[in-house]
């Protein structure tokens, strides 16, 4: 199926280039400073930061100055209602040298943790001043006294709580063992790939400590943990007596813990990585020589250069980077990594890589095929994302779309329907 799906895909872009839809020159890129006015809430009691909102002029990842910028906006184009004018435009950019697509116009400091304080509504699972949805032992929310003795209750009844035991779902927490279950493919790579002699591990960005916590029991690991949110750094004390602290900042990265570690897991830290290179300096020089670095749950382009989803909706605001597999390695190697192994599942990238010395400029760059490639690919998943964009949210979108239209319906991307609608079509098979 996904054979067929990425064949359709192919299909697009070669329509798209045999009718002269092709991507833009490449340019050193500079953000304008031009914003189209979109809604926001004014009601809010605490109003999103004005500043800091950074302006890259080169790749935050490798440091290239050269790159292409393939989309404006992020998720926040799809809201009614926005933090600010501001908050939707990213200038997503595509560095010509190691092939990371990222957002050229970023928040930084007050700004990015006010928008991380309200992460369910920043994700758009939950309208502002509504209760937080999710899984209680997930939830963003700060703990009060109340809520922690609730917690601690039905942890003491364990992680693996059996079907006949009579216990209602009231009485323990089903997320311990789903998190469990769920994290057992990263300890099956982790201790197949790595001689783990009693290693000391740093978990960044756990949810609920289990990859930790199974590291702990089958190698005798001696490990720490950071997690997003009060309520997961609560519970991985409470279930694992794992030390943790909370929360990251994904801005001005630091591991609040003393020493050395043998393994850093780091869990969908760089896409959220303000500056990613230097979250990766960091975490480099916490390990110990020849030791690992386990990333994790890093989003790939594959969703919507190849399957067809919306690039607006899967680039919300907290991802300031996304890639390929060829360009998150290159990331790894133009940082003092060479990767041991990585794998794609699911649209998500993983990698275990080791520190080596620092590379200079001596790591291999994209080639022009790949940056020609994708420079088209993105511009027909920017066009298609357009053209998604419900009717009363187009504003934006007013002075490039007669060209859209166009440029979509040449290509055979989009068709129009009886009624006069443009319609974009579904991804199949030629």
């Amino acid at each position: 199926m996904l054979s067929r799906l990425k064949s359709g895909v192919r299909g697009w872009l070669r329509r798209a280039r045999s009718s002269g839809a092709d991507a833009p020159t490449p340019v050193k890129e500079r953000p304008s400073g031009d914003e189209e006015v979109l809604t926001y809430d004014p009601s809010s009691d605490s109003p999103c930061p004005p500043a800091p909102i950074l302006t890259l002029e080169e790749c935050p990842v490798c440091g290239s100055p050269e790159s292409t910028k393939v989309s404006r906006y992020n998720r926040f184009v799809l809201f009614d209602r926005t933090p600010d004018a501001a908050s939707a435009i990213y200038n997503y950019s595509l560095c010509h040298a190691c092939g990371v697509v990222y957002a050229a116009r970023r928040p930084a400091g007050e700004r990015y943790r006010w928008l991380l304080e309200r992460f369910e509504e920043t994700l758009g699972r939950t309208e502002v001043g509504a209760p937080r949805p999710g899984k209680f032992a997930l939830s963003s929310s700060s703990l009060t006294d109340e809520a922690r003795g609730e917690l601690r209750r039905m942890v003491s009844n364990g992680v693996f709580v059996s079907g006949h035991s009579g216990l209602s779902r009231k009485d323990y927490l089903p997320s311990l063992m789903s998190d469990r279950l769920a994290s057992s493919m990263h300890v099956e790579i982790l201790g197949s790939l790595l001689p783990m002699k009693a290693p000391r591990v740093l978990e960044i960005r756990s949810r609920l400590g289990s990859i930790s916590a199974m590291l702990q029991r089958l190698y005798g690991a001696e490990c720490r943990a950071m997690s997003l949110f009060e309520n997961q750094r609560f519970l991985i004390e409470e279930a694992y007596r794992i030390p943790a602290a909370c929360p990251i900042d994904f801005d001005a990265f630091e591991i609040p813990f003393e020493g050395r570690f043998d393994l850093v897991i780091s869990n969908h830290m760089l896409a959220h990585s303000v500056h990613p290179k230097e979250f990766l300096a960091t975490v480099r020089s916490r390990l110990t020589p020849g030791g690992h670095l386990y990333l994790y749950q890093e989003p790939v382009e594959t969703e919507f250069l190849e399957r067809g989803k919306s690039m607006f909706n899967t680039l919300n605001p907290f991802h300031l980077q996304t890639f390929n597999e060829a360009s998150a390695v290159r990331a790894l190697e133009a940082n003092g990594f060479t990767v041991v192994f990585c794998t794609v599942r699911d649209d998500l990238f993983l990698a275990l890589a080791q520190a080596v010395e620092l590379p200079g400029d001596t790591w291999e760059r994209m080639g022009d095929s790949e940056r020609s490639r994708r420079r088209s690919a993105y511009r027909v998943a920017n066009d298609a994302a357009i053209l998604r964009v419900p009717e009363h949210l187009r504003a934006p979108f007013a002075k490039d779309w007669d060209g859209v239209v166009e440029r979509s319906l040449a290509a055979g991307i989009a068709i129009r329907s009886k009624d006069g609608r443009i319609k974009v079509r579904r991804v199949e098979a030629d």
